[in-house]
């Protein structure tokens, strides 16, 4: 999800006249490492998201600060974990 806010509390440029193009997001092609380097703690190692995209604004004012950034989330994750012989 990406993020775009202006820093000032009353911006004068509108999000009407921010435009997106090109959205890119991808996720390496390598599998999930679990590490057990703790009798307690499972660690799990997972590929890396990348995204990226051009975003065009309008002239923005000298006295106005904007941050465009990303924000990864997550709305489903499943673990499979097998154990030896024992199975899932």
């Amino acid at each position: 999800m990406g993020c775009i806010q202006s820093i000032t509390c009353k911006s004068r440029i509108k999000r009407e006249n921010i435009v997106v193009y090109d959205v890119s997001a991808t996720i390496d092609q390598c599998p999930t490492v679990i590490e057990e380097n703790s009798p307690i703690v499972l660690r799990y190692k997972t590929p890396y998201f990348k995204a990226s995209s051009r975003v065009v604004m309008p002239p923005v004012p000298r006295n106005e600060t904007w941050v465009v950034g990303w924000i990864q989330t997550c709305n489903q994750m499943e673990f499979y974990n097998t154990y030896s012989d024992a199975g899932m």
